[in-house]
């Protein structure tokens, strides 16, 4: 039974999600807007971690995407993370975001730990012009090439994202701290050119 164990078993349905098939050891995931994340386990890996960990690659219109995950009670690893991804994939990965975008994003994020008492991002996201638009019918904004970094230093990773042309013109910064907390700050130039974000000038946020 466990070694056919279906993916979605495991896997919750979500939104996001338009299709399941396979098992937990060897299986694949749709996204809506048309990408398919495809994953296989790695045993010698998740032996030598001591959790469950896989090798997965995301491909679509736009995107192919690949890297490395490591799963435990808790706790998530994604590493050697690189090539390129439609905006779509951010619904999967943050679900709860108020806007969708339409944008093609360059990707090379060599860590994410998320949970745990070291967790930390590590790299950047590049992303070509596009368009955001809030959710609930709003109509899309234009939105110029953007460059997020992540740069881990002492015990908290700092965060920028800023237009790719003014790279020293912050639209938002933020702080992740070992414990999981989290504090994003939206700048005067963030809030007019992010207007579908819906944080004002100065907003912060605080998530622990």
């Amino acid at each position: 039974m466990i070694a056919t164990l279906p993916a979605g078993a495991v896997l919750k349905n979500r939104p996001w999600r338009t299709g399941i098939s396979g098992t937990v050891w060897e299986g694949e995931v749709g996204v809506a807007g048309g990408s398919i994340v495809r994953w296989n386990w790695a045993p010698l890996r998740s032996l030598t971690s001591l959790g469950f960990a896989v090798d997965w690659r995301a491909t679509g219109e736009n995107t192919d995407l690949g890297g490395r995950a490591l799963f435990r009670p808790g706790r998530m690893v994604v590493d050697k993370v690189s090539g390129s991804a439609d905006a779509t994939l951010l619904r999967a990965l943050a679900p709860d975001l108020p806007f969708t975008c339409s944008m093609t994003m360059q990707v090379d994020l060599p860590r994410v730990a998320l949970g745990g008492g070291d967790q930390e991002v590590e790299g950047q996201v590049a992303a070509d012009p596009g368009s955001c638009a809030a959710t609930g019918g709003s109509p899309a904004v234009p939105v110029p090439a953007l460059m997020f970094t992540a740069t881990p230093i002492g015990n908290e990773t700092r965060m920028r994202l800023t237009p790719m042309a003014q790279r020293r013109r912050e639209f938002v910064t933020a702080t992740l701290a070992e414990d999981g907390t989290l504090r994003a700050t939206m700048t005067p130039a963030g809030a007019g050119a992010l207007p579908f974000a819906g944080l004002p000038a100065g907003a912060s946020i605080r998530l622990d």
